[in-house]
């Protein structure tokens, strides 16, 4: 998504839900905000704003948090705000978790077009890759490199023959961003035991999330893409990385990666001062005298 202008919400939407993990209702409502608001979540009036520096949960999402309150799941809801343009709203919240809807991003992003978009007057500001950049756990890595958009990768590797060996890779500027969007949240039913023993996968089931048997998909309508469970990671790999504040320019590779690995990144990222904050219309002029060169 390439906008030359900062974007908010045209008016307030009220969406409501399960939380995936706390199996709680939840109540979200979306609110205009003026240019270099940012995006900020509101529960219990407490402002959290959508920013690495208040990542503090990385297990099996990404929770947000300040002065105790805590808001989690949030990766699917800012990868629509990314997919949409949007880099102005408050989020205002009445529980702990975002509603999960369908296990992917598009309902919400449905939901905001549905709305409406509003175009503000400043310019859309974004981070642009200036060096290459690593993070490693293990044998899972993730690198960024300096290039003339934005693409994110990943590349899935499981002793599974559904998933298997497979990698994806989103191009901003060349794809539909429904073929990530679409993509919804997958788990493994052995795993399921385990998360519950968590405290976690409350609200889980068939309707909002893919659920693996072995080699099996307990879903009756199937997989929407032969290649979703990786097409769902680069949407939380999007979600993540827009907790930067700002959207990226450059190429992001990810093996193996997952939501703790994807904020040690963001947080590298700005610790290494691996990006220079440019207007769109300077990013535009930029990827020109790239693609020239």
């Amino acid at each position: 998504m390439f906008c030359l202008k900062q974007r908010t919400v045209k008016k307030e939407i009220e969406i409501k839900g399960i939380g995936l993990h706390s199996g709680e209702s939840v109540r979200l409502r979306l609110i205009p905000a003026g240019a270099y608001e940012g995006i900020n979540f509101v529960r219990n009036g407490t402002v959290i704003p959508a920013r690495i520096e208040y990542a503090t949960g990385f297990d099996f999402s990404t929770t947000l948090s300040k002065d105790g309150v805590e808001v989690r799941t949030v990766e699917h809801l800012m990868a629509a705000l990314y997919f949409t343009g949007i880099d102005n709203v408050y989020i205002e919240i009445d529980a702990s978790e975002v509603p999960i809807l369908d296990g992917s991003a598009i309902e919400f992003i449905r939901q905001l077009k549905r709305a409406g978009i509003h175009t503000l007057d400043e310019e859309k500001v974004y981070a642009v890759l200036n060096k290459e950049i690593s993070v490693r756990d293990g044998d899972k890595f993730i690198v960024g490199r300096p290039d003339s958009s934005f693409s994110a990768t990943y590349h899935a590797r499981y002793n599974n023959r559904v998933i298997g060996d497979r990698k994806y890779t989103f191009y901003a500027l060349k794809e539909n961003f429904e073929n990530v969007a679409m993509a919804r949240t997958y788990c493994f039913l052995e795993e399921v035991e385990l998360l519950q023993k968590m405290g976690l996968a409350k609200g889980g089931s068939l309707e909002n999330a893919v659920v693996f048997e072995g080699d099996t998909v307990l879903n009756p309508e199937g997989l929407r893409f032969e290649d979703e469970p990786v097409k769902h990671k680069v949407l939380d790999l999007i979600g993540d990385l827009y907790l930067l504040g700002y959207p990226v320019v450059g190429s992001v590779y990810s093996f193996k990666g997952g939501h703790r690995l994807n904020a040690s990144f963001v947080r590298k990222l700005i610790g290494e001062n691996a990006f220079e904050l440019k207007t769109a219309s300077e990013v535009e002029g930029l990827a020109v005298k790239r693609l020239v060169a």
